[in-house]
C-alpha cells in the first residue's frame, strides 16, 4: 500500500523529497538551507519556492540547487 502511493506522489510531479537549495546573504555571509518538510504541504517544489521567496525578499541570493 505505501509502495503504491509512493509511487503515485512521484508520477505525479510533488517534487523531490531530497531537493535542497542553498542561499546566501552577501551583505552578512549567512548561509540557510530551503528543504521539504515531510509535514508540510504535500507540494513539496512550493515549499521550496515559498522558503527561496522569502529569504529573496530578505536579501539572500542562491548559491546552490540540488535539482540544478
Amino acid at each position: 500500500m505505501i509502495l503504491i502511493l509512493a509511487l503515485t506522489l512521484a508520477s505525479v510531479g510533488c517534487g523531490s523529497a531530497t531537493r535542497v537549495v542553498v542561499m546566501q546573504n552577501p551583505g552578512t555571509g549567512q548561509v540557510v538551507e530551503c528543504k521539504v518538510d515531510p509535514w508540510g504541504d504535500m507540494r513539496r517544489d512550493k515549499q521550496i519556492e515559498d522558503c527561496r521567496r522569502a529569504y529573496e525578499g530578505a536579501g539572500f541570493r542562491v548559491v546552490g540547487d540540488s535539482d540544478k
